[in-house]
This record gives structure tokens, C-alpha cells and sequence, in this order.
């Protein structure tokens, strides 16, 4: 994902300081973003350039294949528009056009493509039992829901019903989409950039991709969100996940415009054109903002941001979100952090507590 390449034969090692991607030479970058595995960038011709992972699609480049160099984005239906900005989630990415398009590509688990694509076929019980523990160790999170679809599957220490039936969550179905990713067609419409077509009419000038969750910003302040809903992400007052972007009306009915935003992991932050910021989503270790009373906050809230004066009358010019922390930029040149210290202490293996940096 560095756009390096080889060297002798050999992949380059990483770099612990910036170094120039000579590949790049020939053009001027106006945009660039980085995902978890990948990374893009837009030049000031309008073209879009990748290169790192594309197990899921997210290169855009029509395959799979890892790209080890930034290779041009030239296929679906981006060929001959010009593009303004890019947005690399996790495993997809978002491409905007000057003529206020927006354009989505890689893994579309959880509705985060924002449209439709080619499903993934396989065999869900197969798929299970080549899991394996080393990849879902036992108990497989399944929980009871209605209507949702069953497995005949006997998987020893998962969880089962009284009737011997397995039931999904999302988070056990995303692992398989990944799994079923291995005998997924090149050719799926998940491998290059394809119109988010439900958005038409809207003028779309910004784009947002986030862990599982995407944000598109249109040219009157109105944001929309699409993907998973856990922890309220998508702002909408529920978990519930949207597969096409729907409009944030806790926005629409306050009248409040929004000019900047950005997508984390389960969690999102705006600026208004007043220099507010509000946050929803995932909340734990005060990585919204918002101190340590919620767990998870399902509706945009204001997030207060000091001031010189020490009031919290603070305006804003930029967010971003990250794992468990996020960034504001002050309209007086301040940044302000906050969130954890350090990683997840569920996801590092930590058990300490961990001190939170407040706004």
C-alpha cells in the first residue's frame, strides 16, 4: 500500500519516514487517501490512481490482484469522467466527480457500496466448517432473530437451538463474504467503480468511506449515510444497516448545513457551515467527544470544543475520525483530541484501564 514496488526482485521493506513515490512523477496529486490495505490518489487531471490490496475489489482496477505500484483507474463506469476526490474505507473505496457523481467499488457487505452488486455464492454450511477455529474460534456469535435465514449446520462449540438451527449475525455473514471472496469472479461488479445510481439528481461534493459504513455530503449541506448501522453509525436513531444512502434528517429537521465529515469505525463526525461538530456512533473511551456517559449514540450531538477563552463556544474547520480516537481542527488553527490512549484493550489483549483524553 506504500506504491514502492520491488526492488531486486524483492517487495520493499516499510518506511518509517515519507519517501517519494517516483511513479507518481508524471503527474500532480490534488487528493489522496489512505485505507486500511490501500491507498489512492487524484491528480490534477482528474484521473484516479490505486495500488496496494485488492482481495475485495477495492483497487477498482477490474481484479483482485495486489498492485504494488499506483496503477490508473480506467475501467467501469468512472472511464472518461473526471474525478475530484477519493475515499478509502476498510475494504472499498469512494470515488466523487466534478459533475457531482459519486462512484463505489470493493467489498459491498453491510450496504457500504451503496448500491447493488453481484452477490456472493456459496455454500453457508461448507463455508462454516472451512472456517475452522484458527479463523472463528468457537462460540460462533449467533444470536436468535425473526425471520432471519437458518443453517443446518453441526458445528461442534457453536451455539445452537432447541431445533439444531444456526442463525447470522452480520458480523459472522461479513466473515464469510470474505471467505467467499476467494472464488469471487474478477469480472463482479464489486472490482471497479460503478454510479451510485439512487443518488441521481443530488449533487454530490464530498465523499466519506469508513470501516463499514460510507457518508456522502451534497451541495446543499444534506448527508447521507449508507452501510452498517452498528453503534448508531449511520445517525439515523437505530443499528439498522441501509444498503442505499439515505438523507440524515435529525440535520434536515434542525436546519442544520453540513460543509466537512468523516467516517471511523462505527462512528462518524461533522462540521456545520456554523463551525459546529456533532458526532454519532460509537462512543466508549470518549472517542466522540462526549465524555464517558454513553456506550453508543444513535443521533448526531453537539460536541463542545473549548475555546481561548476556556467557554465552549469553540468553532470548527475539519474532523477525522480514526479507530478509537478522533481529531478536530479549530477555526483558529487548534487541534483538539480525543478518545483512547492507546489501542482497544478488547482488541489488544490489555486489560487496564485506560485514562481518556477530553475535548
Amino acid at each position: 500500500q506504500l506504491g514502492h514496488g520491488y526492488s531486486s526482485g524483492k517487495q520493499l521493506s516499510d518506511s518509517l519516514r515519507p519517501q517519494y513515490i517516483e511513479s507518481l512523477s508524471h503527474v500532480r496529486c490534488t487528493s489522496v487517501s489512505a485505507g486500511e490495505l490501500h491507498s489512492a490518489v487524484v491528480t490534477t487531471d482528474g484521473d484516479l490512481y490505486s495500488w496496494g490490496d485488492g482481495f475485495c475489489g477495492q483497487l477498482g482496477l477490474g481484479d483482485k490482484r495486489p498492485q504494488l505500484l499506483p496503477k490508473q483507474v480506467v475501467l467501469g463506469d468512472l472511464e472518461d469522467e473526471v474525478v475530484v476526490s477519493v475515499s478509502c474505507g476498510c475494504r472499498h473505496s469512494l470515488a466523487v466527480t466534478e459533475d457531482g457523481q459519486v462512484f463505489s467499488f470493493g467489498l459491498g457487505h453491510f450496504g457500504v457500496l451503496g448500491r447493488s452488486f453481484t452477490p456472493f455464492e456459496y455454500d453457508a454450511d461448507t463455508a462454516i466448517m472451512d472456517m475452522g477455529e484458527d479463523v472463528l474460534p468457537p462460540p460462533m456469535a449467533m444470536a436468535p432473530a425473526a425471520n432471519a435465514p437458518t443453517l443446518n449446520a453441526t458445528t461442534n462449540g457453536h451455539v445452537q437451538d432447541e431445533e439444531g438451527v444456526y442463525e447470522l449475525t452480520d458480523q459472522t455473514r461479513a466473515q464469510l463474504d470474505l471467505l467467499a471472496n476467494l472464488s469471487l469472479d474478477d469480472s463482479s461488479n464489486q472490482c471497479y467503480p460503478v454510479l451510485v445510481d439512487s443518488l441521481e439528481g443530488i449533487n454530490i461534493v464530498g465523499a466519506c468511506a469508513g470501516y463499514r459504513h460510507s457518508l456522502v455530503l451534497d451541495d446543499e449541506g444534506s448527508l447521507y449515510s449508507f452501510g452498517s448501522g452498528a453503534c448508531g453509525a449511520l445517525g439515523h436513531g437505530d443499528a439498522m444497516k441501509q444498503e442505499y444512502p439515505v438523507k440524515i434528517m435529525d440535520f434536515a429537521y434542525q436546519g442544520i448545513r453540513i460543509m466537512q465529515m468523516s467516517a471511523g469505525v462505527d462512528m462518524s463526525m461533522a462540521v456545520s457551515t456554523k463551525g459546529d461538530v456533532y458526532a454519532w456512533g460509537k462512543a466508549t473511551e470518549g472517542r466522540l467527544g462526549l465524555g464517558t456517559l454513553f456506550n453508543e449514540v444513535k443521533l448526531p450531538r453537539h460536541v463542545p470544543i473549548p475555546g481561548k477563552d476556556g467557554a465552549e463556544n469553540g468553532k470548527a474547520v475539519d474532523v477525522e475520525c480514526g479507530y478509537v480516537h478522533s481529531i478536530i481542527v479549530g477555526l483558529d488553527g487548534t487541534i483538539h483530541m480525543c478518545g483512547g490512549v492507546g489501542i482497544d484493550g478488547e482488541d489488544d489483549g490489555q486489560k487496564e484501564d485506560m485514562d481518556d483524553i477530553q475535548l
